[in-house]
């Protein structure tokens, strides 16, 4: 695993979201860019409006490299399936991130951790984020939520 980890922190921020945005569109198809948009705007809301999430943020700015190359090793870590995606992702040639405006990492993010994070919109329109809470040992996951949060919530990027 190591090999893989050290590929992925050697990753640019371009590149690393550029893999994120490939192992995700492999998981499942990503939605429109009108869709994805939405994501993130949703995802926005239900950060900066839920205070109860701010103590599990990383402290200082987050960048949103930072956050796809988390996402990426806690993916290897626990998804063995995708280790050979994100390999073959890395190893394209770099085409540079798709329109950074439609392509967004928060909503990369949370596509790519269907199973540990959701985001849903109530029946009065607002939205909600709710993560899987493991044991602390699960430090990747943390890593992860917690760049996520300080990218998001006020004083982040």
């Amino acid at each position: 695993m190591t090999g893989i980890t050290d590929t992925i922190e050697a990753l640019t921020g371009e590149q690393s979201i550029r893999v994120l945005a490939d192992t995700a569109d492999h998981q499942a198809r990503l939605p429109d860019p009108a869709q994805l948009r939405a994501l993130e705007s949703g995802l926005r809301e239900a950060l900066t409006t839920d205070t109860t999430l701010a103590s599990y943020a990383q402290p200082g700015i987050a960048d949103p490299g930072d956050l796809a190359r988390a996402t990426l090793q806690y993916l290897a870590a626990t998804r063995p399936d995708l280790v050979p995606i994100i390999t073959q992702a890395i190893d394209l040639p770099d085409r540079g991130v798709r329109d950074p405006v439609t392509f967004t990492v928060g909503a990369l993010v949370v596509l790519a951790l269907q199973t540990e994070v959701k985001l849903t919109r109530n029946a009065q329109g607002h939205w909600t984020f709710a993560f899987h809470k493991h044991p602390m040992r699960d430090s990747a996951l943390a890593q992860v939520i917690s760049k996520l949060l300080a990218t998001y919530l006020p004083g982040g990027r």
